[in-house]
C-alpha cells in the first residue's frame, strides 16, 4: 500500500464520524481510549502503529495530496470523504499493527546488528560502528550472538539461510522484500536510507517505509511458525500475547477478582475515565464479556437499535436520541458489537 491509501482506508472506515487528525493518531499508535476503541468500532487492526515515528507534516501532506485529488472534503471538523473515493479499491495489505504494535521496528533493529556483526565477524573485522545506536537493542544482540555461538561458521551459515528461506515465503512483493534486504548493513556495505530506496523505487519516503512494515509484518508471519529456530528467538517480547494493552491488562486482573470499576480506580490511582477505557478495550476483546453490571439488555439493545437506525457510530448522535444512558455505557455497547451498526 501507499501510505495515501492507508489513511484512505482508515477514513472510509470513518467516514463522517471521526475528526480529520484520528488516522494519524491511530498509525502512531496512541493509547487513548479513543484510539483503541476505534480500532474495535471500525475494524481498523491493520493500521495500529505502523508508523509510530510518524511526522505530522508528513502526515498533512497526504490531507493535502487526497484533497486535490477530490477525494477529502475539507471539514475541520470530521473526515468528509467525496463518493468518488468510495469506488476507489483499496490493496489487501499484510499489516497487522495491533498484533505487533511497533514492536516489529525493533525486531529489525535486532536483525540488522544480528547481520552487521555476523557479517564483520565473518571477515575477520571485529570493530566496526554498530548500525543501531539504541543500547537496549546493542545489549540484546550481545546476549543473543553469544547465545548462538554465532562464531560458528555452521551457525552463521544456517541463520543465512533461514532469512533467505523464510524471506521468500512471505507473502508480499519482491519489491517490498528487496526494501528490507537493502536497508541492511555489513561488512563493507551500508544499508540504504529512505531517501535512496525512494528513488530507487520511483516512491515517496513515507511509501517505502509503508512497504518496508508491510514486508516485515508479512515476514513475521512465516518466522512465527516456529521453523526458523534461529529467528524465532530474535521475536522474544516482539509479539503481543493479549489483545489487551498492558493497563487494560491490570485492571481486567481485578475485575475478575470482584473489585468495582470505582474501587479499581481508586486502588489504581488513576481517573474513573481511564479504568472505563479499559472496561470498554475489555469489551472490545473478550467474547465472553458481560454488560450486565453496566447496564440492563433493555438498555443495550436501545443502544443498538438507534447506532443502526442512524448509520452512525457518534456518541453524541446516539446520546441525543437516547438521554437517559451515559457516554460511557454507549461506548461500552458499541464496542461489543464493533463495526456492525
Amino acid at each position: 500500500m501507499r501510505f495515501d491509501e492507508v489513511v484512505l482506508a482508515i477514513m472510509k472506515a470513518v467516514d463522517g464520524q471521526r475528526t480529520v487528525s484520528s488516522p494519524y493518531h491511530l498509525i502512531k499508535g496512541k493509547k487513548s481510549g479513543q484510539t483503541i476503541q476505534d480500532i474495535g468500532y471500525f475494524g481498523l487492526h491493520p493500521y495500529f502503529a505502523v508508523l509510530p515515528k510518524l511526522d505530522k507534516q508528513e502526515y498533512l501532506a497526504s490531507i493535502d495530496r487526497l484533497q486535490a485529488q477530490g477525494l477529502l472534503i475539507p471539514d475541520d471538523s470530521s473526515v468528509r470523504l467525496d463518493r468518488s473515493a468510495f469506488d476507489l479499491d483499496i490493496p489487501a495489505t499484510p499489516l497487522n499493527g495491533w498484533k505487533y504494535r511497533g514492536n516489529e521496528h525493533r525486531f529489525f533493529a535486532r536483525l540488522s546488528l544480528v547481520v552487521q556483526t555476523m557479517s564483520n565477524f565473518m571477515q575477520g573485522h571485529k570493530r566496526f560502528d554498530p548500525v543501531v545506536a539504541d543500547e537496549t537493542v546493542q545489549a540484546w544482540a550481545k546476549a543473543y550472538l553469544n547465545r548462538i555461538d554465532f562464531r560458528s561458521a555452521a551457525v552463521q551459515e544456517a541463520f543465512k539461510n533461514q532469512i533467505e528461506t523464510s524471506l521468500a515465503l512471505a507473502k508480499t512483493t519482491e519489491a517490498h522484500k528487496q526494501i528490507l534486504v537493502e536497508r541492511l548493513s555489513g561488512y563493507g556495505v551500508g544499508g540504504l536510507t529512505w531517501d535512496q530506496l525512494a528513488m530507487q523505487q520511483n516512491l515517496m519516503p513515507i511509501d517505502v517505509k509503508v512497504a518496508a512494515v508491510e514486508a516485515v509484518h508479512a515476514w513475521l508471519d512465516v518466522i512465527e511458525g516456529m521453523e526458523y529456530p534461529l529467528l524465532t528467538g530474535m521475536l522474544e517480547g516482539i509479539i503481543q500475547q493479549s489483545a489487551l494493552t498492558e493497563s487494560a491488562k491490570r485492571t481486567q486482573n481485578l475485575s475478575e477478582r470482584g473489585f468495582s470499576l470505582q474501587q479499581i480506580a481508586e486502588l489504581r490511582q488513576l481517573k474513573t475515565s481511564t479504568i472505563e477505557d479499559h472496561f470498554v478495550e475489555m469489551a472490545m476483546n473478550d467474547p465472553a464479556f458481560s454488560f450486565v453490571p453496566f447496564m440492563d439488555e433493555h438498555l443495550f439493545q436501545s443502544i443498538h437499535r438507534i447506532s443502526k437506525e442512524l448509520k452512525s457510530m457518534r456518541l453524541r448522535d446516539i446520546k441525543e436520541r437516547l438521554p437517559e444512558a451515559s457516554y460511557f455505557q454507549i461506548r461500552l455497547a458499541l464496542a461489543m458489537r464493533g463495526g456492525e451498526s
